[in-house]
């Protein structure tokens, strides 16, 4: 696996850094903010521990600072954000949907990280590791309505509705872990397409170079 130069990660986490930053100052609600990015400082911390140990190539990282720059700009908005009129106006929507695309991104931008730890630590079939990060994405998208849940029960039970949003769908847990397993999958196949699209090109060009040099050879020895 190749391994990612100092440069373009810390591009990454000074840009997201600003990022924060911004979502930090003066968000639509204080209280909310400060819970949703709970999980976020949890998750620094372990990634700030495993980077000494395990690094990751340049489109997972990308992956996982676009992931964390989508879930914080919503939080900075209480999910409510500026785009979301816009997407009820033109698709015709019945609720603020930004949630549902963060839900849909953690499933899109971190199954790659997930199967790559995974191919650093097992050693099992190929085939194997995409079926077990999808399977971690469904399983972390669960444990996570689970973890909100908790922590409105014990933070605060009278932002319940209002911190997990559930914005009068009783099927909002069961939508947000759908999408997060259909951002998995075509994830998934999206990287074996352009795969199997480059195994195809190299295999093409092998074939016009041997086919040169077999042409070559013969006129030579002609």
């Amino acid at each position: 696996m190749k391994r990612l130069s100092q440069w373009p990660l810390l591009t990454m986490i000074i840009g997201y850094t600003a990022i924060w930053l911004w979502a930090a100052w003066s968000p639509v609600d204080r209280f909310g903010w400060f819970l949703e990015n709970l999980l976020i400082i949890v998750f620094l911390v372990v990634f700030a521990f495993l980077h000494r140990y395990f690094s990751f190539t340049t489109f997972a990282y990308f992956c996982i600072m676009l992931y964390l720059t989508l879930h914080t700009i919503g939080s900075h908005y209480s999910y409510q954000t500026p785009i979301d009129p816009w997407l009820k106006q033109w698709f015709e929507l019945d609720r603020a949907y930004y949630d549902r695309v963060v839900h849909f991104s953690f499933g899109l931008l971190m199954v790659i990280p997930i199967k790559e730890w995974y191919q650093q630590f097992l050693n099992l079939p190929k085939k194997m590791y995409a079926y077990i990060s999808v399977l971690t994405i469904f399983s972390a998208g669960a444990f996570y309505e689970l973890i909100e849940m908790w922590v409105t029960m014990i933070v605060a039970p009278e932002q319940g509705a209002k911190f997990i949003g559930i914005q009068g769908d009783q099927w909002d847990t069961q939508h947000d872990m759908e999408l997060a397993l259909y951002g998995s999958i075509l994830m998934i196949l999206f990287t074996w397409g352009i795969k199997k699209i480059k195994q195809s090109l190299l295999l093409s060009t092998q074939a016009k170079s041997n086919k040169q040099v077999e042409e070559e050879e013969k006129a030579f020895s002609g």
